[in-house]
Parts: C-alpha cells; structure tokens; sequence
C-alpha cells in the first residue's frame, strides 16, 4: 500500500526524482537497484513473473529501504502481457497527486505503450520521461528528438541543453547531481559526462559555486540557436 505523502520519507516541500521500473521488459534493471535508490528518492518496482534474483547481501539494505518507504515492490495479482504496465500507470498516478508538483518521474521499460502514461503526466504539468534499455530505440528517439543536428562532436550540448529547458523547474543542484543526471542522460551514448560538463561550463551555459550549480538560460537559448 502506497502511504500518505505526509507519512512517506519525502517532505512536501522537498522536490524527488520518482523512478517506475517495469521489471516484466527490463528484469536487468534488477542489478542496478542499489545504484537507482541512489540516484532516486523513491523507486517503484511492478513484475507479474519475472525471474530475477537479488544477492543475499543486499536483504538488509534493501529491507531498510522498504521500511522507509523509498523502495516500493509490486507483484501484480494476475499475470499477464501488460499486467505490470498497468501497475505502472496506477501508481503514476497515486505518487503524482502525493509528491510535490516539481517531482520528476522517470519510467524504464521498452514497452512504447507507457509513453501514454509520461504524456498524462505532462498534461497535468509534470515532468516525466520514459527510458528505454534497448539502444536501438535510444537511437531511433535521439534522432526523432535531433533531426537537425549535424554534428555528432556539438549534438550532446544541444540534447542537454533542450533536456535544461525542457526541466527548468527540476535541473540538478549540485555538481554531483548534475554529472549523474548527465550520465543517465547519456548512458548509452559514448560521449563522456565529463566533457559535456566541460561545454556547459566553457559556453556558461552553468556557474559553479563550490558544488552548487546555477543555469543561465539566455546562454541555454543561444546555444541551440548556434548549434
């Protein structure tokens, strides 16, 4: 049973990234687990019969989390083709009448069919994308998403860049979490999250104080006008 908001780990005011994981079409999201409830301030896992396993090592951790509320597992009753996708949609929608409205969700499944759910959740003004494991469709999207980028050394920026206004009111904070969200960004990509951060900085696209991270957005426009 998904708590109250008032009763979960994250206060009202706090802004969280949500992560949704359809394990039924990903089970090999399961051996990132630890890395996501880094990454994420609350995870939501739904499978029908999936068969994967976790190490032993990890049931004290993992117990924890749950406790906590930030770790979430569902098995849906009854099995079926789209049984976890509709678990995925159901508590979409619970967590976003919960969490602050700026709460950004992030779905990992190749099932195409939850982009509908990502698109719901932008009509009531929320941030939210879908992630796919499978790097023929990352690609097919990057290039739907980029048509006009012609050069593979400047596309990352320009994908970043439109990722920044896309989120403006979710961006990264801190150095630390701007690098992993540029990592998750492109993590299929072979362009270094380094070197991205690098274009940030040398356009002053970002400004770095000490580990804090402010955006200027006159310089995000102008750099996917040039590019």
């Amino acid at each position: 049973m998904i708590e109250d908001s008032h009763n979960s780990n994250q206060d009202d005011d706090e802004v969280g990234r949500v992560l949704l994981i359809d394990l039924e079409n990903c089970p090999d999201q399961i051996s990132h687990l630890q890395e996501k409830l880094e990454q994420f301030s609350q995870v939501v896992i739904c499978y029908a019969q999936t068969g994967a396993k976790i190490p032993l090592d990890w049931l004290i951790p993992l117990s924890t989390t749950v406790i906590s509320n930030k770790l979430k597992i569902f098995k849906m009753t009854n099995g079926g083709k789209n049984a976890a996708d509709f678990g995925i949609c159901f508590f979409a929608g619970v967590l976003m009448q919960q969490l602050h409205k700026e709460t950004h969700f992030v779905i990992i499944s190749n099932d195409t069919d939850l982009d509908h759910v990502v698109n719901l959740l932008k009509s009531q003004g929320r941030s939210a994308e879908r992630i796919s494991t499978k790097k023929e469709e990352n690609k097919t999207t990057t290039s739907t998403k980029n048509t006009d980028e012609s050069t593979v050394l400047v596309s990352p920026l320009k994908i970043y860049c439109t990722h920044l206004l896309t989120y403006s009111q979710n961006r990264p904070a801190s150095i630390d979490t701007l690098m992993n969200n540029i990592r998750n960004k492109f993590k299929d990509s072979p362009h270094s999250p380094a070197d991205i951060f690098s274009l940030l900085t040398t356009q002053s696209a970002i400004t770095i104080s000490g580990n804090k991270v402010s955006y200027n957005d006159h310089k995000i426009k102008e750099i996917l006008k040039q590019i």
